[in-house]
């Protein structure tokens, strides 16, 4: 059975509003236990649940983790109850209750049509809680084979694609979604055209448009040090590395000096010991440049606003990087609230700087 993009809007649709009307006009609530019907979807704590969060975390092997979550204000016992009878019904598999496994599995089965792997829905489990004045239903499943692995490369893309790149099963996330890709273990994203991203995690909030092109992301291996070291045991090796070659290089001098006949053995107790050669300094070059390619994101920009003095127009930035306008802004935001930049509006453009930069004398040319 072929699936449209239409299909899947009336089905993520269904995922925010179905179960609230099965349960008793529940509504899905943000972390404050706000009604959240109308709300824009942007709160920055990953806590704060707008209605129903979609996680998706890769697995070196190209499989992928699936986490769907939605929680409800329970604001009367009736409501409690009505949840209670809900969740049980969802917790035995109950497809016309809650999230639809089945679903998901009918999009695999095309999605496998379309990229050539073999795709399945496993490992599912299903799963509830109530606290307090909320209650929340879990969906968990396996999609196997979800990213296409190349080499040591992990490349999220076409999993998400239908009509050979022309469509995408998840077109937009509604106002109370949220979208979450998770790095795989082990790997950082090696490229993200489309994406900001922080410390390796993609938040999407709704409402937000989804075209084919969008999600397209590509995970490469961490580089790491042997298991069982860490940066104090090189500083020790180094260190004694030095102490054995001034130690040799002064056993050396007094064994020539010895030789030469040059040592007075009765007045030894009075010599000055042999001082050792001072090691040879090699400057580095100001000119050399590190290797863009094994840079993050963020580690890009903080180099560029280095080149440019400490600041540079916003503009300026996507053109050097040759990013989109949204991945430079969502991009520059989360480094903004990490500190890792500051961000000030001068007319119509943002002008970006590291920290602590005088912008006093900025001259906007």
């Amino acid at each position: 059975m072929r699936l449209y993009p239409a299909l899947l809007v009336v089905f993520f649709a269904f995922l925010v509003v179905g179960t609230a009307v099965a349960a008793g006009d529940m509504r899905p609530v943000d972390s404050t236990g706000a009604d959240s019907a109308g709300a824009n979807g942007t709160a920055a704590n990953e806590t704060a649940v707008n209605g129903t969060i979609i996680r998706i975390t890769p697995q070196p092997d190209g499989d992928a983790k699936w986490n769907v979550s939605m929680e409800f204000a329970l604001r009367s016992e009736n409501e409690t109850a009505a949840f209670k009878g809900l969740a049980q019904e969802f917790d035995k598999g109950n497809e016309e209750v809650g999230f639809s496994a089945d679903l998901f599995r009918r999009i695999a089965s095309q999605v496998k049509t379309e990229t050539g792997r073999e795709m399945q829905i496993r490992d599912v489990d299903r799963d509830y809680a109530v606290n307090n004045d909320t209650g929340t239903l879990y969906l968990s499943f396996v999609w196997t084979n979800f990213t296409r692995v190349e080499g040591g490369r992990l490349i999220l893309r076409d999993a998400f694609l239908l009509d050979d790149g022309e469509s995408t099963w998840l077109p937009s996330l509604s106002a109370e979604q949220r979208l979450v890709i998770e790095s795989p273990n082990g790997y950082r994203i090696h490229n993200s055209p489309n994406l900001g991203h922080s410390n390796g995690t993609i938040r999407l909030n709704g409402s937000t448009s989804l075209s084919p092109v969008e999600i397209d992301v590509t995970y490469v291996k961490e580089s790491k040090p042997p298991a069982g070291f860490s940066p104090s045991d090189f500083s020790g090796i180094a260190l004694l590395l030095l102490a054995i070659g001034t130690g040799g290089a002064g056993l050396y001098v007094l064994i020539q000096r010895r030789d030469d006949g040059s040592v007075d053995e009765s007045s030894s107790d009075e010599r000055s010991p042999v001082a050792p050669p001072e090691p040879e300094l090699v400057p580095e070059s100001e000119d050399d440049e590190p290797n863009l390619d094994l840079l993050s994101d963020e580690e890009r920009v903080e180099h560029l606003l280095k080149q440019n003095g400490g600041r540079m127009k916003q503009a300026k930035i996507v053109t050097e990087t040759n990013w989109s306008n949204a991945k430079v802004s969502q991009l520059l935001s989360s480094m903004a609230d990490e500190g890792r930049v500051d961000k000030l509006r001068i007319g119509r453009e943002n002008l970006i700087t590291l920290p602590d930069e005088n912008v006093a004398d900025f001259d906007d040319e």
